[in-house]
């Protein structure tokens, strides 16, 4: 199967496609090709595009020889013929370039590297970035920046283009280990931009198994892999399936935290056999099959979105231990900081400094001294991360510990913002709120009231990025909440260790929310909370409905204060969970304002689950 689409973010126009639903893992390395929307054909203008412009320079005969073997040097010679026309910029090695990109491969041609991975490479090294003039537009201390902070190419990867004070800009990727300089003077052509590049970037094609397989030194990792069937998951990049007609694409990220055959025979575990045993000793339920077990542990080291290890180890807050949900049902994961001060050698003033060094470890109280190693983590995939452990990490029961939930923070709504270009909780308050709306997700179960909301500032239910007046937000970032009357949301709460917890909710207030804490033509954002309330098709006799932890509260009466910003206040002085396991909260709004007043919405930001010890 062929598939040709039009460039970076457009509609996506399938050739001889099946109508069979199928899965894809390579239907993003196909280029993407130009169509003239006015005619439905390929075009090309009198004034020469890029790849024929690239003809006319002996320095670039590799390069033309690499857009002819990939099928690429169509889509670099056509151009839009609308009004609204797209054009490119190619970073294009040379043919020394070439040859050094070749040698570190091994290969001594392109032809040997194969059809898919030269298209990668094209991919790779252009970009879409309309009439992009680096000389003109920035100065000699400026990074470039698109919303996301960086640029992302053609292969939906995010490059860093920076100035480099002597030779024009340094292109780098965080997949590569290469830096490739580029050259301050451009080629105009009639689709855009060429500019000459000293190297080539290595595209991102390996997925998360073809890494650990390369690495050649976990063989029980992936032979538990293969006998779990996760191989087959973790070297999924996308699947694309039709729905009434229509084509959707759905991306998938994983992060994997491996163990390689060193940190498993530390704990004398030398074969998957060895393994499926160490796992049956280490469990206390005797039903389990090693099967069963061999598949929650795999689960266990295996997180459903892509996480860097610097966004493993951050902590929130003061916090020192971070929770984590791998795959594993009903699982949880603990991230402890240990702190350490070096002495560094006294500056020019004859001072000595204080550094502070930070240590990571895993489940520290079930087997002590298991960490991430930092050196040989960090390997990216086109489909997530992959990690290093210095333990075998088995499947342990957690003490009760405080839970921080962000009601954003799914992995579906990660990816959905990483596949449409947004920002998913940044690092700071940014200047501008960027808004995606997560009604349809998954993750979500959403359902408007009969009357629905007058808002339209929101969709139904709305992931929001916080400016620096509701900085105090967690991650930056809140849940709107607009179904209007009777309309409802529920979710499913982190993993929680049994046992007591008072729980409080964050909400975000806005000047325009006034009304609603003011009570004035509003209940004060009235809402109604269940807790594990089963399905409408059963039917709770009269005295069970409170043992769903039924809750009427208005949190929006309990800001003191006319301040925009970010409060806090009390749901449950107590409640109790008797197993451990995830839970899901059902919110529905029982404001009449809900439907009534355009302004009105509910903005919250985190709930937070507080053991109560006895």
């Amino acid at each position: 199967m062929r598939v040709l689409f039009d460039n970076f973010g457009k509609t996506l126009v399938a050739v001889a496609m099946p109508l069979a639903i199928m899965t894809l893992a390579s239907c993003d390395e196909d280029l993407m090709k130009l169509k003239d929307e006015s005619k439905g054909a390929y075009v090309q203008t009198e004034d020469k595009p890029i790849a024929s412009t690239l003809e006319d320079y002996e320095e670039f005969s590799e390069w033309v020889n690499v857009l002819n073997y990939s099928e690429t040097y169509s889509v670099l010679n056509a151009r839009n013929g609308s009004a609204s026309a797209h054009t490119f910029t190619l970073f294009a090695p040379t043919n020394e370039a070439m040859q050094r990109f070749y040698q570190k491969r091994g290969v001594s041609r392109v032809e040997e590297l194969g059809v898919t991975y030269a298209a990668a490479l094209v991919k790779t090294m252009t970009t879409d970035v309309d009439s992009l003039k680096l000389t003109e537009l920035f100065s000699a201390d400026v990074v470039v920046y698109n919303r996301e902070g960086k640029l992302v190419n053609e292969a939906g990867e995010n490059i860093y283009l920076s100035v480099d004070s002597i030779d024009g800009f340094d292109l780098w990727s965080k997949s590569s280990a290469d830096t490739v300089g580029i050259s301050r003077e451009y080629i105009k052509c009639s689709n855009g931009f060429i500019y000459k590049a000293d190297g080539a970037l290595a595209p991102l094609v390996e997925t998360v198994f073809d890494r650990v397989v390369a690495n050649g030194a976990s063989h029980i990792m992936v032979e538990a892999l293969r006998a779990t069937g996760y191989d087959k998951v973790l070297s999924t990049v996308a699947d694309t399936t039709y729905v009434l007609g229509a084509q959707r694409i759905t991306n998938y990220y994983y992060t994997l935290l491996n163990v390689s055959d060193e940190a498993f025979g530390r704990a004398g575990i030398g074969s998957l056999a060895d393994l499926k045993n160490a796992l049956a000793a280490h469990d206390d339920d005797p039903s389990a099959t090693t099967d069963e077990l061999l598949k929650r542990y795999v689960e266990y080291h295996l997180f459903d979105a892509s996480y860097s290890l610097g966004e493993l180890q951050e902590m929130i807050g003061t916090d020192t231990v971070r929770i984590w949900q791998p795959i594993a049902n009903d699982q949880i994961m603990m991230i402890s900081q240990s702190a350490a001060y070096v002495s560094q050698p006294a500056g020019e003033g004859g001072e000595t400094a204080l550094d502070t060094i930070y240590t990571y470890f895993l489940n520290v109280d079930d087997i002590e001294g298991q960490s991430i190693d930092d050196a040989s983590s960090n390997v990216m995939a086109k489909n997530g991360y992959v990690h290093e452990l210095t333990g075998w990490l088995p499947v342990y029961m957690p003490k009760q510990s405080t839970v921080v939930w962000d009601l954003a923070d799914y992995s579906e709504i990660r990816n959905a913002c990483q596949k449409e270009g947004y920002v998913f909780q940044p690092a700071e308050a940014v200047a501008n709120e960027s808004k995606l709306s997560v009604s349809s997700a998954k993750c979500y179960t959403v359902e408007t009231g009969p009357e629905d909301s007058k808002n339209s500032s929101y969709g139904s239910l709305t992931y929001v990025t916080c400016k620096s007046n509701l900085k105090d937000c967690l991650n930056h970032d809140r849940l709107v909440f607009n179904m209007g009357y009777m309309g409802y949301v529920s979710m499913k709460t982190p993993t929680l260790v049994k046992g007591k917890y008072k729980v409080s909710i964050k909400m975000a207030y806005l000047v325009e929310q006034a009304f609603i804490r003011n009570c004035n033509g509003s209940k004060g954002g009235m809402m109604r909370i269940w807790v594990d309330l089963p399905e409408p098709a059963y039917k709770p006799a009269d005295d069970e409905w409170e043992t769903y932890h039924k809750l009427d509260c208005a949190p929006y009466t309990t800001i003191t204060k006319s301040t925009p910003g970010v409060y806090e206040t009390v749901l449950y002085d107590e409640i109790e969970f008797t197993e451990t396991a995830s839970h899901t909260f059902k919110f529905i709004m029982m404001d009449p304002a809900a439907s009534t007043n355009a302004k009105f919405s509910l903005q919250f930001d985190a709930i937070t689950f507080t053991p109560i010890t006895e």
